[in-house]
């Protein structure tokens, strides 16, 4: 079986979820080909695949305080660059297009009548069986008409429908031993460095120590109390390890993993984005302390009173691999050249 896998490159969490599944398709007896297909391009991550197709296509761009630029969003997206892939990738040569949430193979896969597969989050949020948030519906037309597919795999931190999957937790995630050096791991990319240090510097964090990964900063410096570090895998990685609690947005795979380690959970939201406030609710109903807003005081009231939440998810990705490679074909077949 010839597969492309498309990759959305915007966030981290779609590099890391992808790459559990690049290495399990890899291995499978089915699987005789597998490329790579990656848009967007803003991806702090190293690739640790080769890549065979590149595009900058389309990504979300923020403005300081926690909110999406949507003009800066759309002037920014490349549009001749997506055309330009649809042109020449040779989606016909391929038995099975996957894709998590990256447009050009699913468009492709549309045109070119072969079978497809979405993976993500996002698509979580087009079950009828999930509660309704304002921008529901928005979110839902804007998965199927960025990203088209009939055969979706939804993840999130609960199973409420059939084709909902638990989260990707990555081995460097699953494999560690969790400890506690007393310093909390912010992760707020929507916001800027000079917002973020406002915050954490303030004087009743005196006594607290932050590490805050930015998406600009391009080594590692000391303001204070906070320690500000450049987006690093390896160092992300043993960062979550050795924290004591994490503050980062509603977005999906950081969220997964602190639950998955016990870490003590701080949420908030991006503005206007339907599915981080979907993925709030929900958490607040499993406990987790959520925010509209990037505030000192009530950031500083959980850090004093509030309690970690736990979540061993099941390592749903041998079901997730046979989902993919024995997904239904729908429309019409065009034979691969």
């Amino acid at each position: 079986m010839k597969i492309l896998f498309g990759i959305q490159a915007t966030g981290n969490g779609h590099i890391s979820r992808s790459t559990e599944i690049y290495k399990l398709l890899k291995q499978h007896p089915e699987v005789t080909q597998l490329d790579v297909l990656i848009s967007g391009g803003k991806a702090q991550m190293s690739l640790p695949f080769e890549v065979n197709y590149e595009y900058k296509g389309l990504s979300f761009y923020y403005g300081r305080k926690g909110k999406i630029s949507v003009l800066k969003s759309i002037g920014k997206a490349n549009f001749l660059s997506m055309a330009i892939g649809l042109c020449k990738v040779p989606f016909r040569d391929y038995d099975l297009i996957i894709s998590d949430f990256e447009p050009i193979t699913l468009w492709g896969a549309k045109i070119a009548g072969v079978k497809s597969v979405g993976i993500g989050n996002m698509y979580s949020v087009t079950s009828k069986k999930l509660r309704r948030v304002a921008g529901n519906r928005t979110t839902k037309f804007f998965a199927n008409v960025m990203c088209p597919c009939k055969n979706k795999i939804g993840m999130h931190f609960q199973k409420f429908d059939d084709f909902i999957y638990y989260p990707v937790i990555r081995c460097e995630i699953r494999n560690l031993i969790p400890g506690d050096r007393n310093f909390t791991l912010v992760y707020l990319n929507s916001f800027a460095d000079e917002e973020l240090l406002t915050c954490f510097s303030d004087e009743m964090f005196q006594h607290r120590q932050f590490i805050i990964y930015s998406k600009t900063a391009k080594e590692i410096y000391v303001n204070g109390n906070c320690m500000v570090k450049p987006l690093n895998n390896d160092s992300f990685v043993q960062d979550m390890a050795n924290c004591s609690s994490v503050i980062t947005a509603a977005g999906f795979q950081t969220v997964s993993e602190a639950l998955y380690l016990g870490k003590k959970l701080f949420v908030i939201p991006i503005k206007k984005q339907s599915e981080q406030i979907s993925n709030a609710r929900e958490l607040a109903l499993m406990g987790v302390k959520t925010s509209t807003e990037l505030n000192a005081e009530e950031i500083n009231f959980w850090m004093e009173h509030e309690r970690a939440v736990q979540i061993k998810f099941d390592d749903d990705l041998p079901q997730i691999i046979n989902a993919i490679l024995h997904a239904p074909h729908e429309g019409r077949r065009k034979k691969a050249a």
